[in-house]
């Protein structure tokens, strides 16, 4: 009976993470088939194993990456020669975006001296 339930569990989790493959990947063709075979070779590969810690641990992963490519992965469409635009869902990314800049060399040791400035004041001594 417990291998029933962890049949179960198997296939629930490889369901979704080909969900998230869907989402994450949509109108990207290669990207879809490139993940869905990567999905389906990992599956396959750890098909044979047995020992109820090492499937655990192995549907743990697969959980870590489904929860990664719904809130980590974000689709980029070249706008052209320099610029690319994000395709980002507000309901998968809830994360605070910090656009970049790119800094030229002086005002990066600014930024750098200043943020070391920064630090040694919340350093507190342990006689405070």
């Amino acid at each position: 009976m417990a291998s029933n339930e962890v049949k179960k569990k198997v296939l629930t989790t490889f369901k979704l993470v080909h969900k998230a493959r869907l989402l994450c990947f949509k109108n990207d063709i290669q990207m879809l088939n490139a993940a869905k075979h990567q999905i389906n070779e990992e599956f396959k590969k750890n098909k044979s194993v047995t020992d109820p810690v090492v499937v655990q641990n192995l549907l743990t992963f697969a959980q870590d990456v489904e929860h990664e490519l719904r809130t980590q992965v974000v689709q980029a469409e070249r706008v052209n020669e320099k610029k690319f635009k994000l395709n980002l869902d507000p309901e998968r990314h809830t994360m605070e975006n910090i656009p970049y800049v790119e800094l030229d060399d002086e005002t990066y040791k600014k930024w750098k001296e200043e943020k070391k400035k920064n630090i040694k004041k919340k350093e507190k001594c342990c006689c405070d």
